[in-house]
């Protein structure tokens, strides 16, 4: 973020600073020792203000470093404050991956192999109210959204030192992370604690908000950030939240909750500002050469010695060299229409001898497949192919298969080729310098169709959102047609998010907010076919959602585990019990126990 990119990583603060707060929180925890302890208390306490980087609170410490009182007094301190809290975006997790991209691991799309994260149990329905990813996601989100309310509690003391631009832009920023990270408290946990100020001991026992309130909050947020941020950044500053940020993240917001109105003018204003434009090839928009593009609205940089990521390394092929964590199903392989826009069960093009062939182009751009050349290799997976070909400057050389011989492999048979870049191995496969968007102009277009449809407001600014996306030059689908009918347009829309935005951590929220998850999760997880019915020829059925099945899956497919979901209480993940044993007044959502 050039010039306001001090520290941003670390969200450092001067070291008196950090002394104040270590001793702060040593009388509040003695206090908190002699009587009931909160849950938010807890838990906002444990790093309160900026201390999000391990530092020795008893080095020696400046004597002209700022104290707490006088902190956010000018710009510089205010750029460092708000940097901090832009950490809010880099939710990885211990592995480097974004949780975001975790998250489609507990859906139908993706298998997770050694339940990184929770994720297996997640999909498999094997969680209870101690697992360790609820607790660590409300944790962060609330964490974050303190270091927000600090800076909005705080800043007026630098309002006659800045600029009234820069007071304003420091304001929208802040408030549009804070309604980032409660719009995925309330997407996951529903009702949550409002929080806007720094608390005090007299909050000790605040209950849950209902989640209208919060979402209030969140609009109110982000209609502020829109009219003080700016459309872009000077060069100096990009990779902050924009005017299209701050709409595209309420458009979202209001979709989810269905807030349909909301959403699709949201949207609209966000096509209005002319400013993003789809990029030509779907497949390379992922990679480096389709970083920074005119379709990213949002994203979440990674700079090499500064902040990586390990995306190829939990994408890869054993060859990458690579874990094969996170792959993809054979249902997410069956949902990709054929090229005439029908479903391969539907399609006259579609053979089962060659199933990949005639296949909507973004199956291809997004799914390494058995017999494609990648990373140099032949990636083949058939049992007995324990060797494979090489390409090593243009001479072929038969090498040991380790898709095949490796026992971790991909238990699917397949890959994903979005966010794995070749230019990048191998040196690169752990540190990855890939940016990975959190809002794209894709989403926006499907967002804004989605809202006037499910409105019934039906013209052909929807039938053109539609068709822009579906009309990518290197996608080309069948284009939708204007006297389609609701539920047609409905169905189109809902495939398009699906395949267009798959592995981007929509499909979580997607099969909730449709009310789909208990048609789309439950059942077995199919993994490589077995080799007796290697070459059978099989075309799958689907259900009314579309979920794809198999008849004799058992002998056809390995099974690689079950899931279940159980809509009386998978809906809403709970509160974790840390968070009830400080706090029983919070309540627990329906279902749980």
């Amino acid at each position: 973020m050039g010039s306001r990119n001090q520290e941003w990583q670390c969200g450092y603060l001067p070291d008196i600073f950090y002394i104040f707060v270590w001793c702060q929180l040593n009388i509040l925890m003695n206090y908190l020792m002699k009587r009931v302890k909160n849950t938010i208390i807890a838990l906002f306490s444990s790093i309160i203000l900026f201390t999000s980087c391990n530092r020795e609170f008893l080095d020696r410490f400046p004597l002209d470093s700022p104290s707490s009182s006088t902190f956010f007094s000018n710009e510089t301190e205010l750029t460092l404050a708000v940097n901090s809290a832009y950490r809010s975006l880099l939710w990885l997790s211990s592995h480097e991956v974004p949780y975001i991209m975790w998250l489609d691991g507990s859906t139908d799309m993706t298998w997770t192999r050694g339940d990184y994260v929770d994720m297996l149990s997640l999909q498999s329905g094997n969680v209870t109210t101690e697992t360790s990813v609820f607790y660590d996601t409300w944790n962060f989100y609330y964490n974050s959204i303190m270091r927000c309310n600090n800076i909005l509690q705080h800043m007026h003391r630098a309002q006659e030192n800045v600029s009234p631009e820069f007071y304003n832009q420091t304001e929208a920023q802040a408030k549009f992370l804070r309604a980032w990270n409660y719009s995925f408290l309330i997407s996951l946990y529903g009702d949550v604690p409002l929080v806007t100020t720094m608390l005090e001991l007299d909050d000790a026992y605040a209950g849950r908000a209902v989640k209208s309130d919060v979402l209030t909050l969140i609009f109110d947020d982000l209609d502020f950030a829109a009219a003080h941020l700016p459309v872009r950044w000077d060069e100096a500053d990009n990779g902050r939240a924009t005017r299209g940020a701050a709409l595209t993240l309420k458009a979202r917001i209001a979709l989810y909750e269905e807030e349909y109105e909301i959403a699709s003018r949201a949207a609209k204003e966000v096509m209005d500002l002319g400013e993003y434009s789809l990029y030509a090839d779907y497949e390379n928009l992922f990679k480096r050469a389709g970083s920074g593009s005119s379709e990213a609205i949002l994203s979440l940089p990674f700079v090499l010695n500064f902040q990586t990521s390990q995306i190829p390394r939990y994408l890869g092929t054993r060859t990458a060299p690579g874990y094969a964590i996170l792959v993809p199903t054979q249902t997410m392989v069956d949902t990709y229409h054929c090229i005439d826009g029908l479903r391969i069960d539907q399609s006259t093009l579609y053979e089962p001898t060659n199933p990949y062939k005639n296949r909507d182009p973004r199956l291809e751009q997004s799914i390494l497949r058995p017999g494609e050349w990648y990373n140099n290799f032949k990636f083949e997976t058939h049992p007995d192919s324990t060797t494979t070909l090489q390409n090593v400057g243009g001479t072929l050389n038969r090498v040991n298969n380790l898709e095949v011989t490796n026992q971790y492999a991909t238990f699917t048979g397949y890959h994903w080729k979005k966010y794995f870049d070749e230019t990048e191995l191998p040196t690169q496969v752990t540190r990855s310098e890939l940016d990975f968007m959190l809002m794209r102009y894709a989403e926006v277009l499907l967002t804004y169709a989605e809202a006037k449809i499910e409105l019934g407001d039906i013209d052909q600014t929807v039938i053109d959102a539609i068709n822009e996306v579906r009309g990518r030059p290197s996608v080309q689908m069948p284009l939708a047609q204007a006297n389609a009918s609701q539920q047609e347009l409905r169905k189109l829309v809902r495939y398009e998010r699906t395949v267009e935005l798959a592995l981007e951590g929509f499909r979580f929220f997607d099969i909730r907010r449709w009310r789909i998850a208990e048609d789309v999760l439950p059942g077995n997880m199919l993994g490589r076919r077995t080799k007796a019915h290697w070459f059978d020829e099989v075309i799958p059925t689907f259900n009314a959602v579309g979920k794809p099945a198999y008849n004799n899956e058992r002998q056809i497919f390995q099974i690689l585990s079950t899931n279940t979901f159980d809509p009386g209480k998978h809906y809403l993940w709970p509160v974790p019990q840390r968070e009830l044993d400080l706090n029983p007044t919070l309540g627990q959502n329906p279902g749980w126990r």
